[in-house]
Protein backbone atom coordinates (compact mmCIF):
# COMPACT_ATOMS: atom_id res chain seq x y z
CA UNK A 1 0.00 0.00 0.00
CA UNK A 2 2.82 2.45 0.96
CA UNK A 3 4.33 1.69 -2.78
CA UNK A 4 1.06 2.72 -4.05
CA UNK A 5 1.14 5.66 -2.29
CA UNK A 6 4.02 7.15 -3.56
CA UNK A 7 2.99 5.70 -7.19
CA UNK A 8 0.28 8.14 -6.54
CA UNK A 9 1.92 11.53 -5.58
CA UNK A 10 3.88 10.73 -8.02
CA UNK A 11 1.62 10.35 -10.18
CA UNK A 12 -0.19 13.54 -9.09
CA UNK A 13 2.69 16.08 -9.17
CA UNK A 14 3.44 15.10 -13.04
CA UNK A 15 0.13 15.49 -14.11
CA UNK A 16 0.23 18.43 -11.66
CA UNK A 17 2.83 19.83 -13.93
CA UNK A 18 1.45 18.80 -17.01
CA UNK A 19 -1.81 20.80 -16.97
CA UNK A 20 -0.17 23.64 -15.79
CA UNK A 21 2.00 23.45 -19.50
CA UNK A 22 -1.30 22.77 -21.17
CA UNK A 23 -3.34 25.96 -20.09
CA UNK A 24 -3.41 28.37 -23.25
CA UNK A 25 -4.67 31.95 -23.26
CA UNK A 26 -6.78 30.80 -19.87
CA UNK A 27 -6.42 31.79 -16.33
CA UNK A 28 -7.35 28.93 -13.89
CA UNK A 29 -7.64 29.82 -9.91
CA UNK A 30 -7.82 27.16 -7.24
CA UNK A 31 -6.92 27.24 -3.38
CA UNK A 32 -4.71 24.99 -1.58
CA UNK A 33 -5.43 26.11 1.72
CA UNK A 34 -2.49 28.16 2.18
CA UNK A 35 -2.08 29.73 -1.50
CA UNK A 36 -4.22 31.44 -4.00
CA UNK A 37 -2.64 29.92 -7.80
CA UNK A 38 -3.76 31.89 -10.43
CA UNK A 39 -2.02 30.33 -13.57
CA UNK A 40 -2.14 31.69 -17.57
CA UNK A 41 -0.33 30.75 -20.17
CA UNK A 42 2.28 33.02 -19.38
CA UNK A 43 2.83 33.46 -15.70
CA UNK A 44 1.90 32.32 -12.37
CA UNK A 45 0.47 34.40 -9.52
CA UNK A 46 0.53 32.98 -6.14
CA UNK A 47 -0.96 34.82 -3.60
CA UNK A 48 0.13 34.03 0.10
CA UNK A 49 -3.59 33.61 2.59
CA UNK A 50 -3.65 33.86 6.06
CA UNK A 51 -1.69 30.87 7.94
CA UNK A 52 -4.40 28.62 9.70
CA UNK A 53 -4.88 28.47 13.22
CA UNK A 54 -3.78 25.75 14.19
CA UNK A 55 -4.94 26.55 17.87
CA UNK A 56 -8.23 24.13 17.33
CA UNK A 57 -6.00 21.28 17.85
CA UNK A 58 -5.25 22.24 21.44
CA UNK A 59 -9.13 22.52 21.87
CA UNK A 60 -10.24 19.41 20.25
CA UNK A 61 -7.17 17.03 22.22
CA UNK A 62 -9.11 19.00 25.28
CA UNK A 63 -12.59 17.71 24.49
CA UNK A 64 -11.07 14.36 23.66
CA UNK A 65 -8.98 14.05 26.87
CA UNK A 66 -12.42 15.35 28.48
CA UNK A 67 -15.07 12.68 27.09
CA UNK A 68 -13.38 10.07 24.97
CA UNK A 69 -14.34 7.57 27.87
CA UNK A 70 -17.72 8.81 28.05
CA UNK A 71 -18.87 8.75 23.74
CA UNK A 72 -22.48 9.37 24.51
CA UNK A 73 -20.94 13.39 25.90
CA UNK A 74 -19.43 13.28 22.94
CA UNK A 75 -21.86 13.11 20.41
CA UNK A 76 -24.03 15.30 22.48
CA UNK A 77 -21.56 18.20 21.85
CA UNK A 78 -21.24 16.78 18.05
CA UNK A 79 -25.37 17.63 17.80
CA UNK A 80 -25.04 20.72 19.87
CA UNK A 81 -23.29 21.69 17.20
CA UNK A 82 -25.42 21.16 14.22
CA UNK A 83 -24.40 18.22 13.07
CA UNK A 84 -26.65 15.22 13.34
CA UNK A 85 -26.03 11.56 14.80
CA UNK A 86 -28.01 8.71 13.62
CA UNK A 87 -27.97 5.59 15.12
CA UNK A 88 -29.33 2.55 13.51
CA UNK A 89 -28.77 -1.14 14.05
CA UNK A 90 -27.99 -1.93 10.31
CA UNK A 91 -25.58 1.60 9.94
CA UNK A 92 -23.21 -0.52 8.44
CA UNK A 93 -25.29 -2.52 5.85
CA UNK A 94 -27.40 0.60 5.37
CA UNK A 95 -24.09 2.73 4.68
CA UNK A 96 -21.91 0.12 2.38
CA UNK A 97 -24.98 0.44 -0.45
CA UNK A 98 -22.75 3.63 -1.07
CA UNK A 99 -19.35 2.57 -0.11
CA UNK A 100 -19.37 4.25 3.40
CA UNK A 101 -18.69 3.10 6.72
CA UNK A 102 -20.07 3.89 10.06
CA UNK A 103 -19.21 7.19 11.73
CA UNK A 104 -18.39 10.47 10.36
CA UNK A 105 -20.02 10.83 6.54
CA UNK A 106 -18.89 13.86 5.10
CA UNK A 107 -21.38 16.18 3.21
CA UNK A 108 -22.97 14.67 -0.16
CA UNK A 109 -24.44 15.22 -2.99
CA UNK A 110 -26.49 13.68 -5.87
CA UNK A 111 -27.59 10.06 -5.52
CA UNK A 112 -25.65 9.45 -2.41
CA UNK A 113 -26.48 11.84 -0.81
CA UNK A 114 -30.76 11.44 -1.72
CA UNK A 115 -30.51 7.96 -0.50
CA UNK A 116 -29.22 8.89 2.52
CA UNK A 117 -32.00 11.88 3.18
CA UNK A 118 -34.62 9.10 2.24
CA UNK A 119 -33.33 6.77 5.09
CA UNK A 120 -32.41 9.13 7.70
CA UNK A 121 -33.56 12.56 6.94
CA UNK A 122 -37.08 11.35 5.62
CA UNK A 123 -36.74 14.05 2.97
CA UNK A 124 -36.06 14.02 -0.63
CA UNK A 125 -32.94 16.58 -1.28
CA UNK A 126 -29.75 15.92 -3.34
CA UNK A 127 -27.64 17.13 -0.76
CA UNK A 128 -26.79 16.48 2.97
CA UNK A 129 -24.66 17.94 5.55
CA UNK A 130 -21.89 16.46 7.46
CA UNK A 131 -23.65 13.44 9.78
CA UNK A 132 -22.56 10.66 11.78
CA UNK A 133 -23.97 7.29 11.59
CA UNK A 134 -23.40 4.60 13.98
CA UNK A 135 -25.19 1.28 15.10
CA UNK A 136 -24.46 1.44 18.81
CA UNK A 137 -21.91 4.30 20.84
CA UNK A 138 -19.87 1.55 21.27
CA UNK A 139 -16.71 2.94 19.38
CA UNK A 140 -13.07 2.16 18.81
CA UNK A 141 -11.78 5.30 20.72
CA UNK A 142 -8.89 5.84 18.18
CA UNK A 143 -10.87 5.54 15.34
CA UNK A 144 -13.45 7.72 17.19
CA UNK A 145 -10.68 10.39 17.93
CA UNK A 146 -9.74 10.61 14.40
CA UNK A 147 -13.27 11.09 12.90
CA UNK A 148 -14.05 13.92 15.57
CA UNK A 149 -10.61 15.93 14.73
CA UNK A 150 -11.63 15.68 11.14
CA UNK A 151 -15.19 16.30 11.77
CA UNK A 152 -14.23 19.73 13.73
CA UNK A 153 -11.59 20.43 11.22
CA UNK A 154 -14.61 19.95 8.28
CA UNK A 155 -17.14 22.34 10.47
CA UNK A 156 -14.30 25.40 10.49
CA UNK A 157 -14.75 24.62 6.89
CA UNK A 158 -10.81 23.93 6.48
CA UNK A 159 -10.11 23.67 2.44
CA UNK A 160 -9.99 19.64 1.35
CA UNK A 161 -13.15 18.56 3.21
CA UNK A 162 -15.38 19.78 0.28
CA UNK A 163 -17.31 17.31 -1.60
CA UNK A 164 -15.14 16.99 -4.72
CA UNK A 165 -12.17 16.57 -2.69
CA UNK A 166 -13.30 13.92 -0.56
CA UNK A 167 -14.79 12.20 -3.61
CA UNK A 168 -11.29 12.48 -4.99
CA UNK A 169 -9.81 10.85 -1.93
CA UNK A 170 -11.80 8.24 -1.28
CA UNK A 171 -11.23 6.81 -4.55
CA UNK A 172 -7.46 7.15 -4.61
CA UNK A 173 -5.92 4.12 -4.64
CA UNK A 174 -8.41 3.68 -7.63
CA UNK A 175 -6.93 6.10 -9.23
CA UNK A 176 -3.11 5.18 -8.36
CA UNK A 177 -4.04 1.56 -10.37
CA UNK A 178 -5.62 2.99 -13.68
CA UNK A 179 -4.93 5.90 -15.98
CA UNK A 180 -8.23 8.31 -14.26
CA UNK A 181 -5.04 10.56 -12.66
CA UNK A 182 -4.83 11.71 -16.34
CA UNK A 183 -7.75 13.01 -16.71
CA UNK A 184 -7.90 15.01 -13.18
CA UNK A 185 -7.95 18.61 -13.72
CA UNK A 186 -5.60 21.63 -12.30
CA UNK A 187 -8.38 22.12 -9.54
CA UNK A 188 -9.30 18.18 -9.07
CA UNK A 189 -5.39 17.80 -8.21
CA UNK A 190 -5.63 20.64 -5.87
CA UNK A 191 -8.31 19.15 -4.03
CA UNK A 192 -7.12 16.19 -3.76
CA UNK A 193 -3.57 16.95 -2.34
CA UNK A 194 -5.44 19.17 0.39
CA UNK A 195 -7.95 16.19 1.60
CA UNK A 196 -4.32 14.29 1.63
CA UNK A 197 -3.04 17.07 3.65
CA UNK A 198 -5.96 17.04 5.96
CA UNK A 199 -6.01 13.14 6.73
CA UNK A 200 -2.17 13.35 7.32
CA UNK A 201 -2.85 16.12 9.71
CA UNK A 202 -5.50 13.75 11.67
CA UNK A 203 -3.49 10.66 11.32
CA UNK A 204 -0.24 13.14 13.12
CA UNK A 205 -2.95 14.44 15.54
CA UNK A 206 -4.38 10.96 16.95
CA UNK A 207 -0.87 9.66 17.27
CA UNK A 208 0.32 12.30 19.56
CA UNK A 209 -2.72 11.93 21.67
CA UNK A 210 -2.19 7.92 22.00
CA UNK A 211 1.80 8.72 22.76
CA UNK A 212 0.81 11.28 25.24
CA UNK A 213 -2.18 8.71 27.02
CA UNK A 214 0.10 5.67 26.43
CA UNK A 215 3.20 8.26 28.35
CA UNK A 216 0.84 9.72 31.13
CA UNK A 217 -0.07 5.89 31.82
CA UNK A 218 3.04 4.80 32.14
CA UNK A 219 4.16 7.66 34.74
CA UNK A 220 0.87 6.85 36.64
CA UNK A 221 2.15 3.68 37.41
CA UNK A 222 5.62 4.81 38.16
CA UNK A 223 4.26 7.24 40.45
CA UNK A 224 2.30 4.48 42.31
CA UNK A 225 5.31 2.24 42.50
CA UNK A 226 7.58 4.88 43.99
CA UNK A 227 9.34 5.38 41.26
CA UNK A 228 11.03 8.93 39.91
CA UNK A 229 9.03 10.68 36.83
CA UNK A 230 10.87 12.58 34.39
CA UNK A 231 8.76 15.85 33.63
Amino acid sequence: MRKSFKKLLAGIFKNFNKKKNDINKSVLSANDGTKSCHINSSATLTIENAPCDMSYQTRIEKMLNDYIDKPEKLFEYIKGSGTKVFLNKYASKILAKINEQEGLIYPKKGLKALYLNLIFNKKLSFRTDEMFVLSSFNVNLVAMSYQFYNWYACKMKLNGYNFEAQEQFKSVFEICETDKINDLSFEEIINLKNAIRRDIEAIDFVKQLVIKKSTAKKNLEKIKMGQTVKI
